[in-house]
């Protein structure tokens, strides 16, 4: 053993010797050293400082492959584009390269700086670089204009249509006019528009009062009166600090919500009920007022503590129109269990993400725990395998709790693996009402299943609504992210400048593998449930796997169940899976 210990150490230091005499230095994201590569995504201050510098007037332009052949000298920063750059001659400044890749070869030598954003950077032997080298793993988002510039890509999301906004300041006050659509369209409310103002009074630095008033008018008519034609909600909120802000907040509101956080995103499914009638969320009335106070212990971390007391009640679907499918029914909205509630809530949020929107190396997790009270609350009738009679009289009281944890890892510049688990359900205390209850199934998080293969209600019923009923639910989520080259964004050729294609702007997308495991299910004891201190068996999950294309976040994918008699099913996602 210590003989192999020595033979180890004496052939680490040759190569460490040799290395120092003849090496190939290669700064990449596939092998970074020490501190030469940026691992983490562009900040936006570089994006800026790199694009001013690439559009300064003294700046040596170049796009596509650039060869600087020995005896060659360029003077001043060059900037190149979208294009392998070989050095085998002079720049004497800083060079700038990217979306591509450099090689400085034997001979070659760059007296400044050197900068690759979205490729690598190879420093043969005999070439010299006298500056900082810096590597920086991710594409940089920005396309080239007529003028020969550098602009940022703009690339509208579908849910970002429909909406808009008029800021202007008075002062030390800076008021925003907006009108949109609340991110969603439902069987419930048709197209509900929002619009109002938000006031920001800055009163020191770091030091903000914020006023936001919305107006809900809702578009679908209501023959039942169950829920008003227009609703509102109102917020007040100062804040003070920079890095680590705290802060506290008041508000008031009188708005449909929905009762559990998935499947698909508010606006996801908004697109999905308004184009093919198909709305895949419940929903239910709320008003009332709430508070909350909230601290940064550290930029990446929040936490909060909110309260709110609100009266609940049940909706009914209604007949907004829709794209396509117009003449199908809309999916029966469920009855809740109606009453009055006082909640108290404490979460936790960290996010380490590099990105919010498009994140690839990171941490992001949520954790929330909500106790509530209800002293009239008017129960529905459920099946006794699901639930008992609720308490009366005041001794009502439950508890949930919520958390999400999501790792983002980049494996290589084109390469990503990302996780997330999630979990929700009872805590504690009395049986859910059916406004706190979940279940599972597809388009999201498990494309794989139907929609509600899981509700947990007694396979005799006959349930319209498909209401969610389970007491807790869990999910694991794995996806590899493999970035594919489209370049159906914006082209340069024969010096015309050609956008044809600029109203598709897409020139990347990912390749995505994936695979989805999860449960829902009745806790406490009794036939059909699982102990409160327990999860069932990973044997009685049910797992899919799929694959698909995510061009900018619209993404087609085909999924297929491991468990149980589904056959494979096609998916459209208007966002990225999680």
């Amino acid at each position: 053993m210590r003989n192999t210990l020595l033979v180890v150490l004496l052939l680490a230091s040759l190569a460490a010797h040799l290395a120092a005499q003849d090496t190939v230095f290669i700064y990449t994201p596939d092998a970074p050293q020490a501190d030469s590569v940026d691992t983490g995504g562009i900040p936006a201050d570089l994006v800026q400082d790199m694009l001013e510098r690439f559009n300064d007037s003294s700046t040596t332009r170049l796009w596509g492959d650039v060869d600087l052949t020995p005896g060659a000298r360029l003077a001043g920063t060059v900037g190149v584009f979208r294009g392998s750059v070989a050095v085998s001659g002079t720049i004497d400044g800083d060079l700038l390269v990217i979306n591509g890749s450099v090689t400085v070869r034997a001979g070659g030598r760059v007296s400044g700086d050197v900068m690759v954003v979205g490729g690598r950077l190879t420093v043969q032997p005999g070439a010299v670089v006298m500056g900082t080298p810096k590597v920086f793993w991710e594409a940089a988002p920005v396309v080239r204009a007529p003028d020969g510039t550098l602009v940022l890509r703009s690339r509208r999301s579908l849910p970002d249509l429909s909406g808009a906004t008029a800021t202007f300041r008075t002062g030390s006050v800076r008021t925003t006019l907006v009108i949109g659509t609340d991110r969603t369209y439902n069987r419930v409310e048709g197209l509900p528009i929002v619009f109002g103002p938000t006031f920001e009074l800055l009163a020191a630095p770091a030091t903000t009062l914020r006023f936001d008033l919305r107006g809900i008018l809702r578009t679908a008519y209501d023959e039942a009166g169950l829920r008003d034609d227009f609703g509102w909600r109102g917020r007040l909120e100062f804040r003070q600090g920079d890095s680590r802000p705290v802060g506290i907040g008041l508000r008031g509101y009188s708005q449909v919500v929905p009762i559990q956080e998935h499947p698909l995103a508010l606006s996801e499914n908004g697109w999905s009920a308004f184009l093919l009638q198909r709305d895949y969320r419940d929903w239910y009335q709320a008003q009332g007022v709430g508070a909350n106070v909230y601290g940064y212990p550290s930029p990446a971390l929040r936490v909060e503590a909110r309260v709110r007391y609100d009266r609940e009640t049940s909706v009914r679907a209604n007949d907004p129109w829709s794209l396509f499918r117009n003449t199908d029914r809309w999916r029966t909205n469920p009855l809740i269990d109606d009453g009055h509630y006082l909640t108290a809530t404490v979460g936790a949020e960290l996010d380490t993400r590099n990105s919010t929107d498009l994140p690839t190396a990171g941490w992001w997790l949520r954790a929330d725990f909500e106790r509530s009270w209800s002293d009239d609350v008017a129960p529905v009738t459920l099946p006794p395998e699901v639930r008992d009679g609720l308490p009366t009289g005041g001794n009502y009281v439950f508890n949930v709790a919520t958390i999400d944890l999501r790792r983002y890892n980049r494996l290589s510049t084109t390469t990503r693996v990302n996780a997330r688990l999630f979990a929700r359900g009872h805590a504690g205390g009395d049986p859910l009402p059916v406004q706190r209850r979940v279940g599972l199934g597809g388009p999201d998080p498990m494309p794989g299943f139907r929609f509600r293969s899981t509700t947990c209600a007694p396979s005799r019923g006959n349930d319209p609504a498909f209401s969610a009923l389970c007491d807790r639910v869990m999910v694991a989520q794995v996806e590899v992210r493999r970035r594919l080259s489209l370049d159906l964004g914006y082209h340069y050729h024969d010096s015309e400048w050609r956008s044809l294609d600029r109203f598709i702007g897409i020139d990347e997308a990912d390749l995505v593998f994936f695979a989805d495991a999860g449960k829902a299910w009745l806790s406490g004891d009794g036939p059909g449930r699982v102990p409160d201190n327990r999860v069932p068996n990973f044997d009685e999950w049910d797992a899919d796997v799929g694959v698909g294309i995510d061009a900018g976040g619209i993404g087609a994918y085909l999924a297929k169940a491991l468990t149980g008699d589904e056959p494979v099913r096609i998916i459209l996602r208007l966002q990225r899976r999680f």
